[in-house]
């Protein structure tokens, strides 16, 4: 875990925690100066969750234990203002606002990275790479990413059928011809349209892959391969949650897309090149 990033890892965890777990989390972000010159059982007594609570609260974070999860809190609250993990205020000058943006976009790089299974991305590109036709789906601004996702794929040769119209998608998938994949992309993996059409692609043997930052949802129960992304604000600080889950999104398609470039990488950068050649020809000014 890099520096500056516990108190916006808690945050984030404490959303989906238990009960005693979003207590003792709550307390630690209030106090987060103090913690580190407590004991185990001086924290039980001011936070009133029991020692074995803490230990388990810190190992939920990637931490040994809570000698780990000290170390992390006096590093944050020596290396910058706590005041940055707060939501995005209308009281902000510009450079705070560059600061919280910068450390939370940071924040969610690292954790994305770490928590994206290799087995899981490997299992995507050689889906990608069976599939003849690849449907994609994402809604608001995981369609962004859908957008990015096309144009990538696109410009070495792979056929993706990329649309918001979910009419439109679900007859696709009825009527395509076999090796088709379908990839959906849901931060909350809970959106109704993108749920119905996994349910649909289920039904009618088409695999789905799908890419969210919930391990619990409906999304990642229901895709043959869920890739995990981190969305790393608690969804009820809409403003910084909205940027932070395109970029791990992004990051996530970025690194998929290197990862099917490296299979055929001579034949993938030619087929680049001949685009870019096209694109040249055809449509830049000329001289």
């Amino acid at each position: 875990m890099t520096n500056n990033t516990i108190l916006l890892t808690i945050r984030t965890n404490i959303e989906n925690a238990s009960k005693a777990e979003k207590t003792l989390g709550e307390y630690i972000l209030k106090n987060a100066q103090q913690v580190p010159n407590f004991s185990v059982a001086d924290l039980s007594k001011k936070s009133g969750v029991s020692q074995a609570t803490i230990v388990r609260f810190s190992k939920n974070l990637g931490l040994d234990g809570f000698k780990g999860l000290k170390v992390e809190l006096a590093r944050s609250s020596n290396d910058v203002d706590t005041g940055l993990y707060d939501e995005i205020s209308p009281d902000d000058g510009v450079n705070e606002l560059k600061d919280k943006l910068v450390l939370r976009i940071q924040h969610t790089l690292d954790t994305t990275s770490r928590g994206l299974d290799s087995k899981y991305l490997n299992q995507t590109v050689d889906s990608f790479e069976k599939a003849n036709v690849i449907l994609i789906y994402g809604l608001g601004a995981s369609h962004l990413v859908a957008e990015d996702f096309t144009q990538k794929f696109s410009r070495i040769g792979k056929n993706v059928i990329n649309t918001e119209d979910t009419h439109l998608l679900v007859s696709n998938l009825l009527t395509q011809q076999n090796k088709q994949v379908l990839f959906l992309i849901s931060d909350s993996g809970e959106t109704q349209e993108t749920v119905t059409i996994a349910k649909l692609a289920k039904k009618n043997n088409v695999k789905v892959i799908g890419l969210t930052s919930n391990s619990h949802s409906h999304l990642a129960k229901i895709s043959d391969i869920s890739t995990l992304t981190s969305n790393t604000v608690p969804r009820d600080q809409v403003r910084s949650a909205a940027t932070t889950s395109l970029i791990s999104q992004l990051y996530a398609v970025d690194l998929i897309y290197y990862l099917y470039l490296q299979r055929n990488y001579q034949s993938n950068v030619e087929k680049l090149k001949e685009s870019h050649l096209l694109v040249e020809k055809y449509f830049s000014p000329k001289k």
